[in-house]
C-alpha cells in the first residue's frame, strides 16, 4: 500500500512539473527551467525580453531559498505551484489572454507592463475602454491577480470590456533592466517614487497611447487605478507634468499615500535619520535595494509588530503594520502573497516617504521646500481609504482630498479592520473596494459637485 502511495505521489509531482514546464514554454517560449539557479548577467548586456523572462525565476530560486534559512516555514510554502509563477504564468493559469510589453523610460529604465486583454466571448459593458493599474509599495503587477481567477480586479475589468494594463515600477523584479546602468550598482538604485511619477508613468501612458493609435483602435481616455505608491506616482506626474491630465479620464486612488503627518510605527521611528541616514542604518536596511534579503531581522520586527514572524519579518507588513487575519486564507494564498511580496524597492523610496512623515508635506526627495503643486491636477479623482490603515490615514487622505482641484468622492471603509494591504488581498475586497471602483468608473464623472457638498458626505 505504501509503495502504491509513493508511486501515485511521484506521478502527481511529475504531472505538476510538466504543467509548469508547458506553461513556461507558452508564456516564455525561449525560457527553460533548470536544476541550477539562473545567474542574471547585467541587464545592459542582455536584450530586454531576456531580462523579463529570467528575473522572476532568479528571484524564486535564489531569494526564496535564502528565506527558508531564516524561516523554515517557507519550505512548505514552496510546494505550492502557484507561488512560483510569474504574473503572465498566473494569468495564463487563470485562463486569461496576457501580453508582456517592455517600456523604456527617458532615463533608460526598462519596465515591463503586463496586459490583460478583454474577454473575447463576453459582451463588453464598457467597450473600447482602457485602464492602467499601478501596484503599491514593494509590489508588482502580480499583486492585482493573487486573489485568483474569479475575484481579482483585473479580471473583473477585463470581463467588463476593459483593456487592462498593469504597470511595474522601476526596481521591482519585472523592471530591473536599463540601457546602460547595471542593476548591481549604486547608480541604478538612486531613485524614489519621484522618478516613478516623473519618468515611469508617463512612459507607460505614452506607450499605451502609441499602441492604441497604431492599431487604429477606437478608445476613450485612459482610466487609472493606483494603490498606495501607485497613487503617489500619479500625483507626482499630474502635478509636475499637467499635460497628462488630458490623457486620462478618471483617477481612482486606493489607500493613497501623499501627506503622512499621522503615520506611526517604523516610518515614524526613522524620521530623525530621513535625510542623512547613518551607515549603521544603511547597513541594516540596504544602501541600494531596501532589505535585499527580503527579511526584517526578528529582533527589530518584534518591536513594531505582533503576529506571525512570516508576516512581521516581511518588509511590506513590517512597514504598513497591517498583519492580515489569515484564518480565512488557505495555504495556497499565503504562499502566493509571501513569495511575490516584496517585489523590490529602493532604499531611497522608503527614505522619501520617511521625509514626508517628518516634514508633513508632499515634496521632492531631499527638498522639503519644493512641494508638489497639487492645484495643477485637474483630473477627476476619487479616493478610497480605511479607518484601520496605519499608512494612508484618514486625516492625511482628507487633507489630500481638499488639496486637489476636482475630487469626485472620498469613500471611507469603517469598522472592517481593513489595513493597507487588504485593499487588494482581503477576501472582502471585491465587495468593499472593487464594487466601489466600478461605481466610480460608471458614474464618477457625473458626481461633480462643490467641495462643501462632498465634505458633508465624507464626514458623516
Amino acid at each position: 500500500m505504501s509503495a502504491r502511495f509513493s508511486e501515485l505521489a511521484s506521478s502527481f509531482l511529475s504531472v505538476i512539473k510538466n504543467v509548469k514546464l508547458q506553461m513556461s514554454d507558452l508564456v516564455y517560449p525561449h525560457a527553460a527551467f533548470t536544476s541550477q539557479p539562473y545567474i542574471i548577467p547585467p541587464p545592459n548586456q542582455m536584450p530586454p525580453d531576456i531580462v523579463v523572462r529570467k528575473t522572476f525565476s532568479h528571484f524564486v530560486e535564489v531569494t526564496g531559498t535564502e528565506n527558508e534559512g531564516e524561516h523554515p516555514e517557507y519550505t512548505s510554502l514552496r510546494s505550492e505551484p502557484t507561488a512560483l509563477m510569474s504574473t503572465p504564468q498566473l494569468a495564463l493559469l487563470h485562463g486569461r489572454r496576457v501580453e508582456s510589453h517592455v517600456v523604456t523610460t527617458k532615463d533608460g529604465y526598462q519596465l515591463t507592463a503586463h496586459r490583460i486583454l478583454p474577454a473575447p466571448h463576453i459582451p463588453p459593458k464598457y467597450p473600447n475602454r482602457t485602464i492602467i493599474l499601478h501596484h503599491g509599495l514593494f509590489g508588482s503587477s502580480a499583486d492585482w491577480i493573487l486573489l485568483g481567477p474569479i475575484k481579482s480586479l483585473p479580471y473583473l475589468l477585463s470581463d467588463a470590456g476593459y483593456d487592462v494594463w498593469m504597470a511595474n515600477a522601476r526596481g521591482n523584479y519585472y523592471s530591473r533592466g536599463h540601457t546602460w546602468k547595471k542593476v548591481d550598482t549604486d547608480e541604478f538604485w538612486r531613485f524614489s517614487w519621484q522618478e516613478m511619477g516623473e519618468f515611469d508613468l508617463p512612459a507607460v501612458i505614452d506607450y499605451i497611447r502609441l499602441i492604441k493609435n497604431n492599431t487604429n483602435s477606437v478608445y476613450e481616455k485612459i482610466d487609472y487605478i493606483g494603490h498606495s505608491m501607485g497613487a503617489t506616482a500619479l500625483l507626482v506626474l499630474l502635478s509636475s507634468s499637467p499635460l497628462y491630465n488630458q490623457y486620462l479620464r478618471l483617477g481612482i486612488l486606493i489607500a493613497p499615500i501623499a501627506y503622512m503627518s499621522n503615520v506611526e510605527g517604523p516610518l515614524k521611528a526613522m524620521t530623525s535619520m530621513a535625510s542623512n541616514p547613518p551607515k549603521q542604518l544603511l547597513k541594516l536596511i540596504g544602501t541600494r535595494e531596501f532589505v535585499p534579503s527580503r527579511i526584517i531581522p526578528k529582533r527589530i520586527a518584534s518591536k513594531y509588530c505582533v503576529g506571525p514572524h512570516l508576516f512581521c519579518c516581511n518588509p511590506l507588513y513590517f512597514i504598513t503594520g497591517g498583519i492580515p487575519s489569515t484564518s480565512s486564507w488557505n495555504s495556497s494564498f499565503v504562499a502566493r502573497v509571501l513569495y511575490h511580496v516584496p517585489a523590490g524597492a529602493s532604499t531611497d523610496t522608503i527614505l522619501h516617504y520617511v521625509q514626508l512623515v517628518k516634514s508633513g508635506k508632499f515634496h521632492k526627495f531631499n527638498d522639503i521646500y519644493y512641494d508638489y503643486n497639487l492645484n495643477q491636477i485637474t483630473l477627476p479623482i476619487a479616493l478610497i481609504s480605511s479607518d484601520e490603515d496605519a499608512v494612508a490615514t484618514i486625516p492625511d487622505v482628507l487633507r489630500l482630498y481638499f488639496s486637489i482641484t476636482n475630487p469626485v468622492d472620498h469613500h471611507i471603509i469603517r469598522g472592517k479592520n481593513f489595513s493597507h494591504t487588504d485593499f487588494v488581498w482581503s477576501l472582502a475586497a471585491p465587495d468593499l473596494v472593487f464594487n466601489k471602483v466600478f461605481e466610480y468608473l460608471e458614474n464618477g464623472l457625473s458626481w461633480f459637485t462643490t467641495k462643501s457638498d462632498i465634505h458633508s458626505n465624507v464626514i458623516q
